[in-house]
């Protein structure tokens, strides 16, 4: 009856399905099949012969027993997946099911032909009551198996119906065109409760496989993320080492006296040197936001120093490009951590002079009720609405499809969303092809008293004459950065100590019976051996924290989480010489 043509054929996971669900929905009828035959015999007790009624109510609570029998056996089926999951195992149980609840449905139909007493109206309305009961309650029982559904229906209300009609006249008559009709009606609801079934359990499994194909994708976006992070760790550390070198006999080489064509070839390798490491720097960015070693340390600041500092560095890359690079002084204060205000702030302006090429900057500070608007105007190229959102995305860029390495790696704006996140805060932006674009970092107003305290951002003033005579220790596996860091410490008037290894290095001061003033280790050894484990080793030896600084070109989140668990000072290659000079004077001499 339901086999409609528009009911795609089941598979055996959803027969498996149905079948269940025709087992667990009758149990309310096998309740009922306990309970109703009680009153039942007692309504008719004094009108029928008692060893009718006896027989008739003892063959349903024996029946509905071996369909209680039936459903356990099912239960223990079910709890075999392999049996479970054949489409010829589950019809047979369907079928075992039709069988048992049809012979149920033809002693109630027996009750509405055995006990039909056309002469007493109460006792007929009576019967109507409980097959019409006993058959609107089976549609939702039996509906998950067509062929149990059809057979209940015909079975509880063709004999009812057949006796009444066959009276002819008077309210039998009327009995039996309502038995008629309420037939034709459960054939239907039980069509209609049966394509619902099959929708709904056809849903759960396409659910099932959506949620496991989910799942599959998700694993594999990981699995490509950690080996995009790996990547990037890789290649930066790999670069980083030569990078760190260059850098440092470049700045070697500039105290030597050269020629005005060697100081030029000079000037264009900085150039490349500097350019490569700032891409590098961006990875390093990148890779810290992602390994979660970066924390907010939030406390009021004034803005215009950080305005004033960022005015220094970007106004004269401006100038060099032929761009206006203007600044709003302002007096107010934020409440955030300067250092990521910072960074935002830096990657942001990178971004505007990148594709600004007319016009110019402006860089504004607003306050927006209890909030702080920082923004970053440009004259630039603009952004399409399209893309407004797709631009935070890692390396994704506008206007570079040949990607120039000029114009970045296409992380500044997905490393300032991310850490503006971390700011609790996020980035806005508004923007109007070939007009330009603004960008907005909003924080927290603070309207209290600041206190003096020494800028993080200001580098204290390097003097090369507060590192002479001191002894360092420079560990490193790379033997050309030795020699760089060697050369450079060399022209402050240190002393130095290379190494290797930890053990190299403890050897060579058992030889020389000389404490170092400071240690200086690249973070991945050979052999395994990290500067952590190095500076243990020296400091043990020595008996006392030696001051230490670990300079590391490896960007793995984990690595960077080791490293920051040690108690020395953190740089990345490649290290400028300022930077290493600040960082010398500010654990010897802080």
């Amino acid at each position: 009856m339901p086999n409609d043509a528009s009911l795609a054929p089941l598979c055996a996971a959803e027969q498996t399905a149905l079948v269940d669900l025709l087992y667990r929905q009758s149990h309310a009828m096998l309740f009922i099949n306990f309970v109703i035959p009680i009153p039942a015999v007692a309504v008719f007790w004094s009108h029928l012969p008692h060893a009718l009624l006896l027989a008739w109510g003892a063959s349903i609570m024996l029946v509905t027993l071996a369909r209680i029998a039936l459903a356990r056996g099912w239960s223990r089926h079910t709890q075999n997946p392999a049996m479970a999951a054949r489409a010829d195992a589950s019809r047979v149980w369907a079928w075992r099911f039709a069988v048992a609840c049809g012979l149920s449905s033809a002693l109630w139909g027996a009750m509405g032909w055995a006990f039909y007493l056309s002469d007493q109206p109460q006792l007929l309305a009576f019967l109507a009551f409980v097959i019409a009961g006993m058959s609107c309650g089976s549609i939702t029982s039996f509906a998950a198996f067509p062929p149990a559904a059809v057979a209940a229906q015909t079975l509880l209300i063709l004999p009812f119906a057949v006796r009444n009609l066959g009276q002819g006249h008077g309210l039998p008559l009327v009995y039996g065109v309502f038995a008629l009709c309420l037939y034709g009606a459960n054939l239907f609801y039980t069509r209609v409760s049966y394509r619902t079934l099959v929708d709904s359990v056809r849903l759960r499994f396409e659910n099932a496989a959506l949620v496991d194909q989910l799942k599959k994708e998700r694993d594999r976006a990981e699995t490509a993320n950690r080996a995009k992070s790996k990547f990037l760790a890789a290649a930066s550390h790999d670069l980083r080492q030569p990078l760190h070198a260059l850098g440092l006999f470049l700045d070697s080489l500039q105290r030597s006296a050269l020629s005005e064509r060697q100081a030029e070839v000079l000037g264009h390798a900085r150039a490349a040197s500097v350019a490569a490491s700032e891409m590098l720097t961006t990875l390093l960015d990148y890779s810290r936001v992602e390994a979660g070693v970066v924390r907010t340390q939030e406390a009021p600041f004034a803005i215009q120093p950080l305005l004033s500092a960022l005015e220094r560095e970007f106004g004269a890359q401006a100038d060099a490009a032929g761009l206006v690079y203007r600044s709003r002084e302002t007096t107010a204060a934020a409440l955030a951590d300067k250092a990521l205000v910072d960074l935002v702030m830096r990657n942001l302006l990178s971004n505007a002079l990148r594709y600004t090429q007319t016009g110019g900057v402006l860089v504004a500070c607003r306050r927006r009720g209890q909030q702080l608007a920082l923004e970053v105007w440009d004259t630039g190229c603009g952004i399409a609405p399209e893309h407004l959102q797709s631009i935070f995305e890692e390396f994704h860029q506008l206007g570079n499809p040949e990607r120039d390495r000029r114009k970045g790696l296409g992380l500044g704006l997905a490393i300032a969303q991310r850490l503006a996140l971390q700011l609790h805060t996020r980035i806005d932006v508004r923007s109007l092809p070939g007009r330009g674009s603004v960008f907005r970092l909003c924080l927290p107003l603070w309207s209290g008293a600041l206190q003096s305290v020494p800028d993080p951002l200001a580098a204290p003033a390097a003097s090369e004459d507060r590192l002479a005579g001191l002894h360092i220790v420079v560990i490193d596996d790379d033997e050309a950065a030795r020699r760089a860091m060697q050369s450079l410490l060399e022209s402050w008037h240190c002393h130095c100590t290379c190494a290797e290894s930890g053990p190299d290095a403890l050897q060579q001061l058992s030889a020389t019976k000389q404490p170092p003033d400071a240690i200086i280790t690249d973070f991945r050894l050979r052999n395994g051996e990290t500067g952590k484990e190095a500076l243990q080793l020296l400091r043990e030896h020595g008996q006392h924290p030696v001051p230490a600084i670990i300079v590391t070109g490896d960007t793995s989140p984990q690595r960077l989480r080791d490293a920051q668990s040690t108690a020395a000072l953190l740089l990345h290659k490649p290290v400028s010489t300022a930077d290493l000079q600040q960082a010398l004077i500010r654990l010897l001499h802080p």
